[in-house]
């Protein structure tokens, strides 16, 4: 008389009605590969508008910007303040680390604030409320003569 074999289940052996494991993984590599291919054709199709090569320093006169004075500008392609108080000169990006919202300059509070999420950072860029996880980015401030000189010279 002859046994039939009982069913194994043993995971080794039994095989899966819907994927076997050698089309998981070969799925998992093309889903990688084609990971990799969109970001190349992101990066070939929409380049990056500026890099750090392409940014040049800021000039403005002192003369512009009085002692509990401000000023606005561009720098690179992003908004950017330059204050200057009785201690010092301080630029900054006015671009918030939160989600990039533009933040605003609040002379009366001494205060930057984030209209998106109710970020707000103090008056040397370091975070005092809401969600932004660091400091606003702060900029290179150097002073010649007459001239206040925002960014690094290349």
């Amino acid at each position: 008389m002859s046994e039939t074999p009982a069913p194994s289940n043993h995971p080794l052996t039994s095989t899966s009605p819907l994927v076997t494991r050698r089309q998981f993984i070969k799925l998992g590599i093309a889903m990688l590969g084609a990971s990799w291919l969109g970001l190349l054709v992101q990066s070939w199709l929409f380049p990056s508008q500026t890099s750090a090569q392409e940014v040049k320093p800021v000039e403005v006169p002192l003369s512009e910007l009085p002692v509990g004075g401000f000023k606005t500008f561009t720098y690179g392609a992003a908004p950017a303040i330059v204050i200057r108080t009785p201690e010092s000169i301080r630029a900054f990006s006015l671009i918030c680390t939160h989600l990039g919202c533009t933040v605003q300059w609040q002379e009366g509070k001494k205060e930057f604030y984030c209209p998106c999420h109710d970020g707000r950072f103090d008056e040397f860029g370091e975070v005092i409320a809401g969600p932004p996880p660091v400091p606003l980015e702060s900029l290179a401030v150097q002073t010649n003569n007459d001239r206040v000189i925002i960014g690094e010279a290349s």
